[in-house]
């Protein structure tokens, strides 16, 4: 079995492909990223900011809301962070939210 396949049988939360921008505040700097993708979980971000495993970002993100993360890794195209403190009630909200997102998107609505 390959290394990708043993990695995507082990995440926790679908992911969405949900290409738009959003603003990150890391370090009390606002800037522009482009989200990769999202899950319940956390995120893959477009980043050019030299940032570390464990740094804080936190994501306001068009139709979701604002949502305290951390630097899981890099990736070859920018970082994964996952998410802070999300109980289920607001795991539950994020899911219906990624939901629509995914339904516009297939609609062409988004």
């Amino acid at each position: 079995m390959s290394e990708q396949s043993d990695f995507s049988e082990k995440r926790q939360h679908k992911r969405l492909k949900a290409p738009n921008s959003v603003t990150a505040k890391i370090n009390d700097e606002e800037i522009e990223v482009t989200l990769l993708d999202l899950s319940a979980g956390g995120a893959a971000l477009d980043l050019a900011k030299d940032v570390k495993p464990d740094d804080p970002i936190e994501l306001m993100i068009d139709d979701v809301g604002e949502l305290s993360a951390t630097v899981s890794r890099s990736l070859d195209d920018g970082v994964a962070v996952r998410f802070l403190d999300i109980d289920d009630d607001e795991e539950e909200m994020l899911l219906a939210d990624l939901e629509r997102i995914d339904i516009d998107i297939r609609t062409e609505d988004f």
